[in-house]
Protein backbone atom coordinates (compact mmCIF):
# COMPACT_ATOMS: atom_id res chain seq x y z
CA UNK A 1 0.00 0.00 0.00
CA UNK A 2 1.40 3.36 -1.05
CA UNK A 3 0.63 6.62 0.67
CA UNK A 4 -0.39 9.72 -1.28
CA UNK A 5 3.15 11.01 -1.81
CA UNK A 6 4.48 7.61 -2.89
CA UNK A 7 1.47 7.11 -5.21
CA UNK A 8 2.17 10.47 -6.90
CA UNK A 9 5.81 9.49 -7.54
CA UNK A 10 4.79 6.12 -9.00
CA UNK A 11 2.13 7.58 -11.31
CA UNK A 12 4.47 10.30 -12.59
CA UNK A 13 7.35 7.88 -13.32
CA UNK A 14 4.89 5.51 -15.03
CA UNK A 15 3.86 8.35 -17.37
CA UNK A 16 7.56 9.04 -18.13
CA UNK A 17 8.20 5.38 -18.95
CA UNK A 18 5.08 5.24 -21.17
CA UNK A 19 6.15 8.42 -22.98
CA UNK A 20 3.19 10.51 -21.80
CA UNK A 21 5.37 13.23 -20.26
CA UNK A 22 9.04 14.15 -20.50
CA UNK A 23 11.67 13.77 -17.80
CA UNK A 24 11.89 17.57 -17.52
CA UNK A 25 8.15 17.78 -16.81
CA UNK A 26 8.52 15.06 -14.17
CA UNK A 27 11.35 17.04 -12.56
CA UNK A 28 9.09 20.08 -12.33
CA UNK A 29 6.08 18.14 -11.04
CA UNK A 30 7.95 16.17 -8.38
CA UNK A 31 10.48 18.96 -7.62
CA UNK A 32 13.38 16.51 -8.06
CA UNK A 33 16.69 16.62 -9.93
CA UNK A 34 17.34 14.83 -13.22
CA UNK A 35 19.51 12.24 -11.47
CA UNK A 36 16.73 11.45 -8.99
CA UNK A 37 14.26 10.94 -11.88
CA UNK A 38 16.71 8.48 -13.48
CA UNK A 39 17.02 6.61 -10.18
CA UNK A 40 13.21 6.32 -9.84
CA UNK A 41 12.94 5.00 -13.41
CA UNK A 42 15.44 2.24 -12.57
CA UNK A 43 13.41 1.38 -9.42
CA UNK A 44 10.25 1.25 -11.55
CA UNK A 45 11.80 -1.28 -13.96
CA UNK A 46 13.43 -3.45 -11.25
CA UNK A 47 10.91 -3.49 -8.36
CA UNK A 48 7.70 -2.11 -9.83
CA UNK A 49 5.18 -0.55 -7.46
CA UNK A 50 6.76 -2.09 -4.34
CA UNK A 51 9.96 -0.16 -4.96
CA UNK A 52 8.20 3.16 -4.21
CA UNK A 53 7.11 2.07 -0.72
CA UNK A 54 9.30 3.20 2.21
CA UNK A 55 11.56 0.41 3.39
CA UNK A 56 10.83 1.02 7.11
CA UNK A 57 7.09 0.77 6.68
CA UNK A 58 5.43 -1.65 9.13
CA UNK A 59 8.73 -2.09 11.00
CA UNK A 60 8.86 -1.54 14.76
CA UNK A 61 11.36 1.23 15.71
CA UNK A 62 14.34 0.00 17.69
CA UNK A 63 13.85 2.69 20.38
CA UNK A 64 10.13 2.01 20.85
CA UNK A 65 9.32 1.31 24.48
CA UNK A 66 7.58 -1.91 25.42
CA UNK A 67 3.90 -1.52 26.27
CA UNK A 68 4.48 -3.57 29.42
CA UNK A 69 6.93 -0.91 30.67
CA UNK A 70 4.41 1.87 30.05
CA UNK A 71 1.63 -0.08 31.79
CA UNK A 72 3.89 -0.72 34.77
CA UNK A 73 4.72 2.97 35.14
CA UNK A 74 1.05 3.97 34.80
CA UNK A 75 -0.03 1.51 37.50
CA UNK A 76 2.80 2.68 39.76
CA UNK A 77 1.70 6.29 39.34
CA UNK A 78 -2.04 5.67 39.74
CA UNK A 79 -1.73 3.41 42.79
CA UNK A 80 0.96 5.12 44.88
CA UNK A 81 2.03 8.47 43.41
CA UNK A 82 -1.15 9.98 41.94
CA UNK A 83 -0.59 13.29 43.77
CA UNK A 84 2.97 13.73 42.40
CA UNK A 85 3.50 16.00 39.43
CA UNK A 86 5.11 14.26 36.47
CA UNK A 87 8.56 15.86 36.86
CA UNK A 88 8.69 14.95 40.56
CA UNK A 89 7.52 11.39 39.85
CA UNK A 90 10.08 10.93 37.07
CA UNK A 91 13.02 12.28 39.10
CA UNK A 92 12.24 10.25 42.22
CA UNK A 93 10.96 6.89 40.91
CA UNK A 94 11.72 6.55 37.18
CA UNK A 95 15.05 8.18 36.34
CA UNK A 96 17.90 5.66 36.61
CA UNK A 97 15.51 2.76 37.31
CA UNK A 98 13.63 2.46 34.01
CA UNK A 99 14.97 2.86 30.48
CA UNK A 100 12.66 5.67 29.41
CA UNK A 101 12.99 9.42 28.95
CA UNK A 102 10.73 12.01 30.54
CA UNK A 103 9.36 13.19 27.18
CA UNK A 104 8.32 9.66 26.19
CA UNK A 105 6.72 9.03 29.59
CA UNK A 106 4.83 12.34 29.40
CA UNK A 107 3.60 11.55 25.88
CA UNK A 108 2.36 8.08 26.85
CA UNK A 109 0.67 9.32 30.03
CA UNK A 110 -1.13 12.02 28.05
CA UNK A 111 -2.24 9.57 25.36
CA UNK A 112 -3.63 7.28 28.07
CA UNK A 113 -5.64 10.11 29.68
CA UNK A 114 -3.46 10.58 32.77
CA UNK A 115 -2.94 14.23 33.71
CA UNK A 116 -0.72 15.98 36.20
CA UNK A 117 -1.94 17.84 39.31
CA UNK A 118 -0.24 20.90 37.79
CA UNK A 119 -2.18 20.65 34.52
CA UNK A 120 -3.26 23.94 32.98
CA UNK A 121 -6.88 25.04 33.05
CA UNK A 122 -7.23 24.35 29.34
CA UNK A 123 -6.08 20.74 29.81
CA UNK A 124 -8.38 20.31 32.81
CA UNK A 125 -11.30 21.60 30.76
CA UNK A 126 -10.62 19.18 27.88
CA UNK A 127 -10.32 16.19 30.20
CA UNK A 128 -13.43 17.26 32.09
CA UNK A 129 -15.43 17.16 28.85
CA UNK A 130 -13.92 13.79 27.98
CA UNK A 131 -14.79 12.41 31.42
CA UNK A 132 -18.45 13.37 30.92
CA UNK A 133 -18.51 11.49 27.62
CA UNK A 134 -16.87 8.46 29.25
CA UNK A 135 -19.45 8.40 32.04
CA UNK A 136 -22.32 8.70 29.54
CA UNK A 137 -21.04 5.99 27.21
CA UNK A 138 -19.91 3.74 30.08
CA UNK A 139 -16.71 2.97 28.18
CA UNK A 140 -15.07 -0.03 29.83
CA UNK A 141 -11.77 0.55 28.00
CA UNK A 142 -10.91 3.41 30.38
CA UNK A 143 -10.12 2.17 33.85
CA UNK A 144 -12.07 3.33 36.87
CA UNK A 145 -8.84 4.66 38.41
CA UNK A 146 -8.48 7.17 35.55
CA UNK A 147 -12.05 8.39 35.97
CA UNK A 148 -11.39 8.92 39.68
CA UNK A 149 -8.15 10.70 38.77
CA UNK A 150 -10.16 13.03 36.51
CA UNK A 151 -12.43 13.94 39.43
CA UNK A 152 -9.54 14.51 41.85
CA UNK A 153 -7.67 16.71 39.36
CA UNK A 154 -10.76 18.89 38.82
CA UNK A 155 -11.24 19.30 42.58
CA UNK A 156 -7.55 20.24 42.99
CA UNK A 157 -7.82 22.77 40.15
CA UNK A 158 -10.83 24.40 41.80
CA UNK A 159 -9.02 24.57 45.15
CA UNK A 160 -5.77 25.88 43.64
CA UNK A 161 -6.80 29.54 43.98
CA UNK A 162 -9.34 29.89 46.80
CA UNK A 163 -11.42 33.01 46.73
CA UNK A 164 -10.39 35.64 49.27
CA UNK A 165 -12.43 38.35 50.87
CA UNK A 166 -12.19 41.85 49.40
CA UNK A 167 -12.31 43.33 52.91
CA UNK A 168 -8.91 42.11 54.08
CA UNK A 169 -7.44 45.60 53.66
CA UNK A 170 -8.49 48.98 55.04
CA UNK A 171 -7.76 52.50 53.84
CA UNK A 172 -4.11 53.47 54.26
CA UNK A 173 -2.93 49.93 54.98
CA UNK A 174 -1.18 49.61 51.60
CA UNK A 175 -0.48 52.29 48.99
CA UNK A 176 0.82 51.08 45.62
CA UNK A 177 3.07 53.32 43.51
CA UNK A 178 4.22 53.01 39.92
CA UNK A 179 5.04 55.07 36.83
CA UNK A 180 3.88 54.52 33.25
CA UNK A 181 5.70 55.77 30.15
CA UNK A 182 3.48 56.98 27.31
CA UNK A 183 2.95 59.89 24.94
CA UNK A 184 0.34 61.39 27.24
CA UNK A 185 0.23 64.90 25.78
CA UNK A 186 1.82 67.03 23.10
CA UNK A 187 3.39 64.07 21.26
CA UNK A 188 6.18 63.95 23.88
CA UNK A 189 7.12 60.86 25.89
CA UNK A 190 6.50 61.39 29.61
CA UNK A 191 5.97 59.37 32.78
CA UNK A 192 2.77 59.36 34.81
CA UNK A 193 3.47 58.62 38.50
CA UNK A 194 0.44 57.21 40.33
CA UNK A 195 -0.40 56.27 43.92
CA UNK A 196 -3.40 53.97 44.51
CA UNK A 197 -4.93 52.74 47.77
CA UNK A 198 -5.41 48.94 47.71
CA UNK A 199 -8.54 48.84 49.91
CA UNK A 200 -10.67 51.59 48.31
CA UNK A 201 -9.13 51.47 44.78
CA UNK A 202 -8.84 55.27 45.11
CA UNK A 203 -6.18 57.15 43.15
CA UNK A 204 -4.65 59.38 45.82
CA UNK A 205 -2.48 61.52 43.53
CA UNK A 206 -0.83 61.60 40.12
CA UNK A 207 2.11 63.51 38.70
CA UNK A 208 3.70 63.92 35.27
CA UNK A 209 7.46 64.07 34.80
CA UNK A 210 9.56 63.69 31.67
CA UNK A 211 11.53 60.91 33.39
CA UNK A 212 10.71 58.36 36.11
CA UNK A 213 12.62 60.06 38.92
CA UNK A 214 12.61 60.14 42.71
CA UNK A 215 11.25 63.69 42.61
CA UNK A 216 7.99 62.37 41.10
CA UNK A 217 7.47 59.94 43.97
CA UNK A 218 8.33 62.65 46.51
CA UNK A 219 5.50 64.74 45.05
CA UNK A 220 3.11 61.78 45.41
CA UNK A 221 4.07 61.16 49.03
CA UNK A 222 3.91 64.83 50.01
CA UNK A 223 0.41 65.31 48.61
CA UNK A 224 -0.86 62.03 50.09
CA UNK A 225 0.26 63.11 53.57
CA UNK A 226 -1.18 66.62 53.18
CA UNK A 227 -4.56 65.42 51.84
CA UNK A 228 -5.09 62.08 53.62
CA UNK A 229 -2.39 61.35 56.22
CA UNK A 230 0.64 59.09 56.64
CA UNK A 231 0.09 55.58 55.19
CA UNK A 232 1.15 52.42 57.00
CA UNK A 233 2.80 50.76 53.99
CA UNK A 234 3.98 51.62 50.48
CA UNK A 235 4.48 48.94 47.84
CA UNK A 236 6.53 49.66 44.70
CA UNK A 237 8.80 47.97 42.19
CA UNK A 238 12.52 47.26 42.52
CA UNK A 239 13.78 50.32 40.67
CA UNK A 240 16.68 52.27 42.16
CA UNK A 241 14.36 54.89 43.70
CA UNK A 242 13.06 52.33 46.18
CA UNK A 243 15.67 49.58 46.41
CA UNK A 244 19.47 49.72 46.40
CA UNK A 245 20.38 46.43 44.74
CA UNK A 246 24.11 46.95 45.38
CA UNK A 247 23.62 47.41 49.14
CA UNK A 248 25.69 45.11 51.34
CA UNK A 249 22.97 44.79 53.96
CA UNK A 250 20.21 43.06 52.00
CA UNK A 251 17.72 43.33 54.87
CA UNK A 252 17.87 47.14 54.83
CA UNK A 253 18.43 47.75 51.13
CA UNK A 254 15.11 49.60 50.79
CA UNK A 255 16.26 52.08 53.45
CA UNK A 256 19.53 52.82 51.64
CA UNK A 257 17.81 55.00 49.00
CA UNK A 258 16.65 58.58 49.54
CA UNK A 259 12.99 57.52 49.33
CA UNK A 260 13.63 54.67 51.75
CA UNK A 261 15.21 57.02 54.28
CA UNK A 262 12.16 59.30 54.07
CA UNK A 263 9.86 56.33 54.73
CA UNK A 264 12.01 55.34 57.69
CA UNK A 265 11.74 58.85 59.18
CA UNK A 266 7.95 58.81 58.71
CA UNK A 267 7.62 55.25 60.08
CA UNK A 268 6.25 53.90 56.78
CA UNK A 269 6.93 50.29 55.78
CA UNK A 270 8.42 50.24 52.27
CA UNK A 271 8.04 46.95 50.39
CA UNK A 272 9.47 46.34 46.92
CA UNK A 273 8.67 43.56 44.46
CA UNK A 274 9.57 42.61 40.89
CA UNK A 275 6.20 40.91 40.32
CA UNK A 276 3.73 43.23 38.62
CA UNK A 277 0.69 41.26 39.83
CA UNK A 278 1.73 41.98 43.42
CA UNK A 279 0.68 45.60 42.84
CA UNK A 280 -2.26 44.84 40.59
CA UNK A 281 -4.32 47.90 41.61
CA UNK A 282 -1.88 50.50 40.31
CA UNK A 283 -1.24 48.39 37.19
CA UNK A 284 -4.97 48.35 36.43
CA UNK A 285 -5.20 52.10 36.94
CA UNK A 286 -2.31 52.60 34.52
CA UNK A 287 -4.30 50.71 31.89
CA UNK A 288 -7.47 52.68 32.65
CA UNK A 289 -5.62 55.99 32.42
CA UNK A 290 -4.06 54.96 29.09
CA UNK A 291 -7.50 54.28 27.64
CA UNK A 292 -9.10 57.51 28.91
CA UNK A 293 -6.62 60.22 29.91
CA UNK A 294 -4.70 60.44 26.62
CA UNK A 295 -7.92 61.07 24.70
CA UNK A 296 -9.11 63.72 27.16
CA UNK A 297 -5.78 65.59 27.16
CA UNK A 298 -5.84 65.64 23.36
CA UNK A 299 -9.47 66.82 23.32
CA UNK A 300 -8.63 69.61 25.79
CA UNK A 301 -5.63 70.62 23.60
CA UNK A 302 -3.24 70.28 26.55
CA UNK A 303 0.43 70.17 25.52
CA UNK A 304 2.11 71.71 28.60
CA UNK A 305 3.20 69.52 31.53
CA UNK A 306 2.04 72.00 34.18
CA UNK A 307 -1.39 72.24 32.58
CA UNK A 308 -1.49 68.45 32.29
CA UNK A 309 -0.75 68.05 36.04
CA UNK A 310 -3.47 70.56 36.89
CA UNK A 311 -6.07 68.79 34.73
CA UNK A 312 -4.99 65.39 36.08
CA UNK A 313 -5.45 66.19 39.79
CA UNK A 314 -8.25 68.74 39.67
CA UNK A 315 -10.54 67.17 37.07
CA UNK A 316 -9.59 63.68 35.88
CA UNK A 317 -8.65 61.86 39.11
CA UNK A 318 -11.68 63.15 41.10
CA UNK A 319 -13.91 62.02 38.21
CA UNK A 320 -12.33 58.53 38.11
CA UNK A 321 -12.50 58.15 41.91
CA UNK A 322 -16.18 59.07 41.92
CA UNK A 323 -16.86 56.47 39.24
CA UNK A 324 -14.70 53.53 40.36
CA UNK A 325 -13.45 53.89 43.96
CA UNK A 326 -15.08 53.11 47.32
CA UNK A 327 -15.90 55.46 50.18
CA UNK A 328 -13.21 55.82 52.86
CA UNK A 329 -14.19 54.29 56.22
CA UNK A 330 -12.50 56.55 58.75
CA UNK A 331 -13.31 54.19 61.65
CA UNK A 332 -11.10 51.39 60.30
CA UNK A 333 -8.57 53.60 58.48
CA UNK A 334 -4.88 52.97 59.17
CA UNK A 335 -3.87 56.32 57.70
CA UNK A 336 -2.07 58.10 60.54
CA UNK A 337 -2.90 61.73 61.18
CA UNK A 338 -0.35 64.21 59.88
CA UNK A 339 1.06 66.29 62.76
CA UNK A 340 3.72 68.06 60.70
CA UNK A 341 3.46 71.53 59.21
CA UNK A 342 4.11 71.90 55.50
CA UNK A 343 7.54 73.44 56.14
CA UNK A 344 8.50 70.55 58.43
CA UNK A 345 7.21 68.04 55.92
CA UNK A 346 9.24 69.65 53.14
CA UNK A 347 12.37 69.13 55.23
CA UNK A 348 11.47 65.50 55.92
CA UNK A 349 10.62 64.63 52.30
CA UNK A 350 14.01 65.60 50.97
CA UNK A 351 17.30 64.28 49.67
CA UNK A 352 20.15 64.21 52.18
CA UNK A 353 23.86 64.09 51.44
CA UNK A 354 26.57 63.72 54.07
CA UNK A 355 29.30 66.35 53.53
CA UNK A 356 32.31 67.74 55.40
CA UNK A 357 33.20 71.44 55.80
CA UNK A 358 36.53 72.24 54.09
CA UNK A 359 39.20 74.74 55.18
CA UNK A 360 37.23 77.59 53.52
CA UNK A 361 34.08 76.86 55.57
CA UNK A 362 32.21 75.53 52.54
CA UNK A 363 31.10 72.24 50.99
CA UNK A 364 31.44 70.91 47.44
CA UNK A 365 28.43 69.45 45.60
CA UNK A 366 27.70 69.00 41.89
CA UNK A 367 30.84 70.91 40.87
CA UNK A 368 29.80 73.95 42.93
CA UNK A 369 30.73 75.36 46.34
CA UNK A 370 28.14 76.22 49.02
CA UNK A 371 28.70 78.16 52.24
CA UNK A 372 26.35 78.12 55.29
CA UNK A 373 24.48 81.28 56.27
CA UNK A 374 21.93 82.25 58.92
CA UNK A 375 18.35 81.42 57.84
CA UNK A 376 16.93 84.76 59.07
CA UNK A 377 19.70 87.33 58.55
CA UNK A 378 21.66 85.71 55.71
CA UNK A 379 24.92 86.29 57.60
CA UNK A 380 27.67 83.84 56.62
CA UNK A 381 28.71 81.47 59.42
CA UNK A 382 32.22 80.03 59.57
CA UNK A 383 32.93 76.49 60.80
CA UNK A 384 36.14 74.61 61.43
CA UNK A 385 37.54 72.25 58.83
CA UNK A 386 36.18 68.70 59.22
CA UNK A 387 32.83 69.70 60.70
CA UNK A 388 30.10 67.31 59.53
CA UNK A 389 27.31 68.82 57.44
CA UNK A 390 24.15 67.17 56.12
CA UNK A 391 23.13 68.82 52.86
CA UNK A 392 19.33 68.77 52.56
CA UNK A 393 17.65 69.35 49.19
CA UNK A 394 14.12 69.98 50.38
CA UNK A 395 10.80 69.43 48.57
CA UNK A 396 11.00 72.85 46.87
CA UNK A 397 14.59 72.30 45.75
CA UNK A 398 16.16 74.65 48.34
CA UNK A 399 19.62 73.79 49.70
CA UNK A 400 19.70 73.65 53.50
CA UNK A 401 22.56 72.51 55.70
CA UNK A 402 22.14 70.74 59.04
CA UNK A 403 25.25 71.46 61.12
CA UNK A 404 25.49 70.63 64.83
CA UNK A 405 21.69 70.11 65.04
CA UNK A 406 20.95 73.55 63.56
CA UNK A 407 19.68 74.51 60.11
CA UNK A 408 21.44 76.97 57.80
CA UNK A 409 20.73 78.13 54.29
CA UNK A 410 23.48 77.07 51.87
CA UNK A 411 24.49 79.93 49.58
CA UNK A 412 26.04 79.08 46.22
CA UNK A 413 29.41 80.71 45.64
CA UNK A 414 29.46 82.14 42.14
CA UNK A 415 32.44 81.13 40.05
CA UNK A 416 34.18 83.63 37.82
CA UNK A 417 33.68 81.23 34.91
CA UNK A 418 29.91 81.52 35.31
CA UNK A 419 29.77 85.33 35.07
CA UNK A 420 32.94 86.29 33.19
CA UNK A 421 34.62 85.19 29.98
CA UNK A 422 38.27 84.47 29.42
CA UNK A 423 40.05 86.38 26.72
CA UNK A 424 40.98 83.10 25.01
CA UNK A 425 37.25 82.28 24.61
CA UNK A 426 36.48 85.52 22.77
CA UNK A 427 36.46 84.88 19.05
CA UNK A 428 37.98 87.63 16.91
CA UNK A 429 35.75 88.21 13.93
CA UNK A 430 37.66 88.80 10.74
CA UNK A 431 36.46 91.59 8.52
CA UNK A 432 35.14 90.05 5.35
CA UNK A 433 35.23 91.56 1.83
CA UNK A 434 32.38 93.98 1.34
CA UNK A 435 30.09 92.69 -1.39
CA UNK A 436 29.05 95.38 -3.82
CA UNK A 437 25.51 95.04 -5.19
CA UNK A 438 24.92 97.13 -8.27
CA UNK A 439 21.63 99.09 -8.48
CA UNK A 440 18.94 97.96 -10.92
CA UNK A 441 19.45 100.96 -13.22
CA UNK A 442 23.18 100.26 -13.58
CA UNK A 443 24.25 99.97 -17.27
CA UNK A 444 25.71 96.49 -16.72
CA UNK A 445 22.48 95.12 -15.20
CA UNK A 446 20.35 96.95 -17.80
CA UNK A 447 22.32 95.40 -20.69
CA UNK A 448 22.07 91.97 -19.08
CA UNK A 449 18.27 92.23 -18.78
CA UNK A 450 17.95 93.35 -22.40
CA UNK A 451 20.11 90.45 -23.52
CA UNK A 452 17.87 87.80 -21.91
Amino acid sequence: MLNERERKKYDTIEKVVNGEITRKEAMSELNLTRQQIYRLIIIYHNDGKNGFSHKNKNKIPKNKKDDNLINELEELYLEKHYDFNFVHFYEEYVFGKYDISYDVMLKKFTEDDIISPLAHKKTIKLYKEKMKEVVKEDNSDIKEEKVELFKSRIIEAEKAHPRRSNNLYVFGQEIQMDACNKMWFGGISSFLHLAVDKATKKVLFGWFEYEEITRGYFVLLFNIIINYGIPAKIKADNRSTFSANNAKDKDKKVFMTQFGKVCERLDIVLHTTSISTAKANVERENETFKNRLIAELRYECITDIDEANRYLNEIFIPKMNKKFSYVIDKKTSLMKENTYTQDELKLIISERKDKVIDNASSIYFNKKYYIPANLETGEIINFQKGTKCTLIIDYDGNYIGEIENKYYIMLELENRDSIMKKESEIKIQKKGHHKIVQPKNHPWRKNMMLKY
